[in-house]
């Protein structure tokens, strides 16, 4: 729930910024590529973490 909601906040701070002009569009899609892949491994990284408990040979 913290981690959903800290996204939540710099997602929201990243737009605020881009619609304040403090920031261009081009940087505001590259942060939200990278967040969104860093998002995807981590969760992949996890269930593999998950899957591992239950079985021994990964």
């Amino acid at each position: 729930m913290v981690t959903v909601l800290g996204t939540s906040m710099v997602l929201f701070t990243v737009i605020y910024a881009e619609k304040k002009g403090w920031v261009d569009k081009s940087k505001v899609r590259v942060i939200m590529q990278v967040g969104m892949n860093v998002g995807i491994l981590g969760s992949l990284l996890y269930f593999l973490y998950t899957l591992s408990s239950f079985l021994p040979f990964l």
